[in-house]
């Protein structure tokens, strides 16, 4: 668990760090395989896609090819030497292929000078849409065809040498090869067909990896809830040890840990951050182990030579942290909340944005905390007087933009956790920190 003292056993009504872990990790597999599967159904149905496409078009290619050819071969003529016969014979051919798929047909001759030209009637509007499109003349012995889909049809420019018996170039056969609405519907059906099954399959393929996945991460799942458990338990025991000595009570540590929890999110922090905000927020005053009880216990004010030695704590909390990488995050609070926005802090009286950000978010709700907290030696102070005193303080002792944020912040989370009792206010504690401290990217 986030924080139980070593004196008593967990709260039976607080979430295990292993089922909060346990959890984290099922929702990341999936959010993973989610990606997984929309990643190879977008790739693999773009593959699909291709290949349906080329051959869609290869179909309606050999369809405009084989209707064209009546103007090759034994039935080809010369276009530059047309008689009026042979003319009006290529006239009714053409009529012909406008009157079945193509819209517009036109022939021409070796310089590629028009030489007759078929359009179906009421068509012209579709010639004018796909003349930027057309007379991109191809090399001897070549073709060139394109598809666009223009007001919801599907047409095929299709320009080709034309040759005769001899296999000689006689001229060029220019086309706007419509497909028809129900060859076009069979396509777009077969292909909607061939995308759904690619997807089913990659959806299916996903779900049955799933519990495999679980399967093989059990141990995983049971790993990393028994280290997020040791690793909370030792700032736990870090945080109760300075408790128990400075007469205080662990509900202070979760407390300031809960209001700069909630303070670095309101201002987007990074998970990175928040995380290291936490461990500061709880291990703020670890280096207090350190001093004497004549001075830590003392009720009175501290003569300058005591405070001197109070001061060292911040010190010796940083060369405790620097025994462990894992709360090494934690150091910026500790070592540097003590600091004032206008530079009369201590260590080193940082001024300003000098100050880490994660010591200027704590030393707010470090006080803030303490002003509305009962001690032995003071009243709590309302949640009102308490904010009023920030903002006085805001631009001397506090970030003012970081105290902006936080008033507004600071009634409805005084009511959210004043009075909770100390067990539910670590499992409350617990449930919003755990995600944080998940070695899981």
């Amino acid at each position: 668990m986030f924080s139980f003292r070593w004196k008593r056993p967990l709260p039976a009504d607080g979430p295990s760090a292993a089922l909060s872990t346990s959890r984290f990790i099922h929702r990341k597999i999936l959010i993973r395989l989610f990606l997984g599967w929309l990643f190879l159904s977008m790739t693999i149905g773009g593959v699909v896609l291709w290949l349906e496409i080329n051959r869609i078009q290869q179909f309606v290619h050999e369809l405009a090819l084989r209707e064209s050819e009546t103007f090759s071969g034994e039935s080809a003529h010369n276009l530059e030497r047309l008689d009026s016969a042979a003319r009006r014979h290529l006239a009714e051919l053409a009529q012909q292929l406008v009157n079945q798929h193509f819209l517009v047909v036109e022939l021409y001759d070796r310089n590629k000078q028009l030489q007759l030209e078929a359009i179906r009637q009421g068509q012209e509007l579709a010639e004018q849409d796909i003349n930027r499109y057309r007379h991109r003349f191809p090399q001897i012995g070549e073709f060139s065809n394109e598809f666009h889909l223009i007001r919801g049809e599907l047409l095929l420019v299709i320009l080709v040498p034309l040759k005769d018996a001899q296999d000689s170039l006689t001229g060029y056969f220019e086309g706007i090869y419509q497909v028809d609405r129900q060859t076009l519907g069979s396509i777009k059906g077969d292909l909607l067909r061939t995308l759904l099954f690619v997807t089913l399959g990659i959806t299916f393929t996903t779900l049955l990896m799933y519990p495999i996945i679980l399967t093989l991460n059990r141990g995983l799942v049971k790993l990393s809830g028994d280290l997020l458990k040791g690793n909370l338990e030792l700032m736990n025991v870090l945080g109760c040890a300075i408790a128990e000595r400075d007469s205080d009570t662990n509900s202070h540590n979760y407390r300031v840990t809960f209001y700069a929890l909630k303070l670095g999110e309101a201002i987007g922090l990074a998970r990175e951050a928040i995380h290291d905000l936490i461990a500061g927020a709880f291990l703020h005053d670890v280096g207090k182990i350190g001093i004497r009880d004549p001075i830590l216990l003392k009720p009175g004010k501290l003569t300058p030579e005591e405070f001197d030695v109070m001061k060292t704590h911040v010190s010796l909390g940083v060369d405790i942290l620097s025994k462990s990488s894992w709360l090494s995050g934690a150091r910026d609070v500790v070592e540097f909340h003590h600091e004032k926005y206008d530079g009369t802090g201590y260590p080193q009286g940082l001024k300003a944005e000098a100050i880490p950000l994660n010591a200027r978010i704590f030393a707010i709700v470090d006080v803030f905390d303490a002003l509305t907290s009962k001690r032995p030696y003071k009243e709590s102070w309302t949640v009102v007087d308490a904010i009023a005193m920030l903002e006085r303080d805001s631009g001397s002792h506090f970030d003012p933009q970081l105290v902006k944020v936080f008033v507004r912040l600071a009634p409805d989370l005084y009511q959210k956790i004043s009075g909770v009792e100390e067990h539910r206010l670590e499992a409350m504690l617990q449930h919003s920190i755990a995600r944080y401290f998940l070695a899981v990217n």
